[in-house]
C-alpha cells in the first residue's frame, strides 16, 4: 500500500498533467473541457496448495491510471452509449494505462501520463467528430441529454493503515488444510487457496477534486470435486470473501466448514439427476440475493439507459409497481459493515469523485430510480448517486456496490417452508424445490438476445408435499426478469451478507449483497451444461500424512 508521503508526491503530478491537458489545441477541432485521473496502486498475494504441496505462491504490484479526457462541453461531448461500448484494447491509449511503480523517481510516470494524454486527446477528437457526423444519417436519442453533469469539488484523504498480513503463515495454512482435505475418502481432487488484494485509489480532476481511499479484500477458498461412475464431475466450493484478516476462520473452524461441503458432495454423488423443472422454489438468502442481483440490479444500472443496444427493461417505469410484495431494494456503498462483518463492495467516493449515496431503487415494490454516474440518463435534472465504478482503466459505468433487499413483512424461514408446501399442494405439483446454495450467475441485458438470467445451483433438494427432502443435481435456475419478480410470493425476515465479485463492461469488482430468503411461486430450471470425463486409468497414489517435526522429535526421545 502507498504511504502518505508517496500519495502526497503523486497528487501534484496528476493535478499538473490534468491541467496541462486542457491546454491542448488542434485548429478547427473542439477543445478539452474536463480531465481526471484515477490512479490505482494494487498489491496482491496469492498462494494455492493441493495435497499438502504448494502449487503457487506469488506476490505482485501493479499501478494503473484511468484517464477521462472530454472534449466539447458538459452539454455535449464525445462519450456515447453510456461508455459501455468503448473498445479499449483496440485503442493506442490502451498501451499507456499501466504506469511505473517506482516511488523514488517519477519521471517514468510523467512520461507515461504525457503519452496517455496525447493518445486520449486524439481519440476523443475522433470520437467527437464521428458522433457529430453520424447525426447526418442516424438520429441521436441522447442528443438533448447532458453528456456530463457538474458536481461539487470533493476533498477526501483517508490514509488508513491496512493490515500487515503474514504471507508465510497463510502459505503454511493452505498446505496443512490441503493435506487434511486430500485425506478425505472418495475425492477425485481438492485444493485450498488464499488471496489478498490491497488497493490505494487516488482521484484528481480539473474541477479541483482530490480523493484518496484504501480498500482490502481477503479471500480463503477450498474446492472439492468427485468423479461419478458415469463420468460426471461434481464440485463443492467454499469461498469466503472478507474485508479483514480477523474475519477469516481459524484452521479448526475452516475444517468444519469444509466438512459440511464434503457431506453435501457425497450426497450429490448419490443424488437423483433431473433435467428440467418448473414450479414453486424456495431460495435461501444467498441464492435469493443472486436472483435480485441478476434479474433487477443489472437492469437498474443507469448507464444502460444510454445504450441503444440495451434491453432497458425498466425504462419509463419509475413510479410504477414492479414487485407485488412491499419489498425495498437499495444500494448503499457507504455501508461499510453489516452485523460486524465488513462489506467488500463499500466505498466513500466513487471512481468519478462523487460521494457515495444510498440509492433507493425500489420502495415497497415501486420503482424509484436507477444507479447513476455523472452521465445524465434523462432530460430532467440529473444528480449522480455515486455508483461509477471500474476495475482498472475502463471507463467507469454505473455498478452495484452494497445491495440491500428488505421488507416490513418478512417471514421466519419455517413459515416460508410451510408456505412452500402449501403452494406445492395448491398447484398440485409432485414436488417443489429448495435451493440452498449457488456458485454464481449471469444475465444478458442487450436487446440483441433474450432478456433472461440464470443461476448456477451448487446444492438443492426436491421437497415433497409431506415435507420430505431429497437431494438432486443437474439443473440451474433460469428466468426472465419481469416474470420472476412477479412470481415472488413471500420473503424472509433474516437477511444475510454475501461478499463476492461482479463482472461487467468496466471489469471485475467486489460487491456485497444483503438479502433474506425468497419464495417464488414458479421458477424454471434447466439442465446444466455438462462434459463427461473418463475415469482415471491408474489408481490414485496414497497421500503420506506428515507429522509435525516437533512431535517426531518427542517420539524419538521416548523410544530412547
Amino acid at each position: 500500500m502507498l504511504t502518505k508521503a508517496t500519495v502526497e508526491s503523486l497528487i501534484p503530478i496528476l493535478q499538473r498533467d490534468a491541467r496541462r491537458a486542457l491546454s491542448m489545441r488542434v485548429p478547427g477541432f473542439s477543445k478539452p473541457y474536463f480531465c481526471s485521473f484515477l490512479l490505482k496502486d494494487i498489491d496482491t498475494f496469492n498462494t494455492w496448495a493441493s495435497s499438502g504441496s504448494t502449487g503457487r505462491s506469488t506476490t505482485d504490484r501493479t499501478r494503473t491510471v484511468c484517464c477521462d479526457l472530454r472534449v466539447g462541453s458538459y452539454e455535449y461531448d464525445q462519450v456515447t452509449e453510456g461508455g459501455l461500448r468503448e473498445p479499449d484494447e483496440d485503442l493506442e491509449s490502451h498501451s499507456f494505462h499501466t504506469v511505473p511503480i517506482d516511488d523514488t523517481a517519477f519521471d517514468g510516470l510523467r512520461l507515461t501520463l504525457w503519452r496517455l494524454l496525447e493518445s486520449k486527446f486524439r481519440e476523443a477528437l475522433s470520437d467527437y467528430n464521428q458522433r457529430q457526423a453520424s447525426r447526418i444519417s442516424t438520429p441521436d436519442p441522447n442528443q438533448s441529454i447532458r453528456s456530463f453533469t457538474r458536481v461539487k469539488r470533493a476533498s477526501y484523504r483517508r490514509f488508513k493503515r491496512l493490515e500487515t498480513i503474514d504471507y508465510e503463515q497463510w502459505s503454511k495454512f493452505c498446505k496443512r488444510a490441503s493435506l487434511w482435505l486430500s485425506s478425505l475418502p472418495r475425492l477425485s481432487g481438492s485444493w485450498v487457496e488464499f488471496d489478498l488484494s490491497q488497493e490505494t485509489r487516488i482521484f484528481v480532476s480539473t474541477e479541483g477534486s482530490v480523493t484518496v481511499q484504501n480498500s482490502q479484500v481477503v479471500s480463503l477458498s477450498a474446492n472439492l470435486h468427485k468423479l461419478t461412475s458415469e463420468g460426471s464431475r461434481l464440485e463443492q466450493e467454499l469461498v469466503i470473501n472478507v474485508g479483514a484478516e480477523r474475519e477469516l476462520p481459524d484452521l479448526k473452524r475452516f475444517k468444519k466448514l469444509v466438512l459440511e461441503k464434503y457431506d453435501r458432495l457425497m450426497r450429490l454423488s448419490r443424488a437423483r439427476k433431473i433435467h428440467a423443472f418448473s414450479g414453486p422454489v424456495l431460495l435461501y438468502p444467498g441464492p435469493a440475493g443472486l436472483l435480485f442481483h441478476e434479474a433487477v440490479g443489472h437492469r437498474l444500472e443507469g448507464s444502460r439507459l444510454l445504450a441503444a443496444g440495451e434491453g432497458q427493461t425498466f425504462r419509463g417505469q419509475e413510479g410504477k409497481e414492479i414487485l407485488k410484495l412491499p419489498i425495498t431494494i437499495r444500494d448503499d456503498p457507504s455501508m461499510h459493515s453489516y452485523r460486524g462483518q465488513r462489506c467488500v463492495g463499500a466505498y466513500t467516493y466513487d471512481d468519478e469523485g462523487v460521494r457515495a449515496k444510498n440509492a433507493v431503487l425500489i420502495q415497497d415494490g415501486v420503482l424509484k430510480g436507477f444507479l447513476s454516474t455523472r452521465a445524465a440518463h434523462k432530460k430532467e435534472r440529473h444528480e449522480s448517486n455515486g455508483h461509477a465504478r471500474t476495475k482498472h482503466h475502463q471507463r467507469p459505468i454505473s455498478r452495484m456496490a452494497v445491495t440491500i433487499v428488505e421488507s416490513k413483512k418478512g417471514l421466519p424461514f419455517e413459515r416460508l417452508k410451510a408456505k412452500l408446501l402449501l403452494e406445492i399442494r395448491r398447484q398440485k405439483k409432485p414436488f417443489g424445490m429448495i435451493v440452498y446454495e449457488t456458485n454464481g450467475g449471469e444475465t444478458d441485458t442487450t436487446n440483441y438476445d433474450f432478456q433472461a438470467f440464470s443461476g448456477d445451483i451448487a446444492y438443492a433438494t426436491l421437497v415433497y408435499p409431506n415435507g420430505r427432502e431429497v437431494c438432486v443435481r443437474g439443473v440451474n435456475f433460469v428466468g426472465t426478469p419481469l416474470q420472476a419478480l412477479s412470481n415472488i410470493i413471500a420473503i424472509g425476515d433474516t437477511p444475510e451478507l454475501d461478499n463476492g465479485y461482479c463482472g461487467a463492461e468496466s471489469g471485475l469488482i467486489p460487491i456485497s449483497t444483503i438479502s433474506p430468503a425468497a419464495l417464488i411461486s414458479n421458477l424454471e430450471l434447466q439442465g446444466k451444461e455438462e462434459e463427461l470425463v473418463t475415469p482415471s486409468i491408474l489408481q490414485r497414489p496414497k497421500i503420506l500424512r506428515r507429522r509435525p517435526k516437533a512431535r517426531q522429535r518427542r517420539r524419538r526421545r521416548a523410544r530412547r
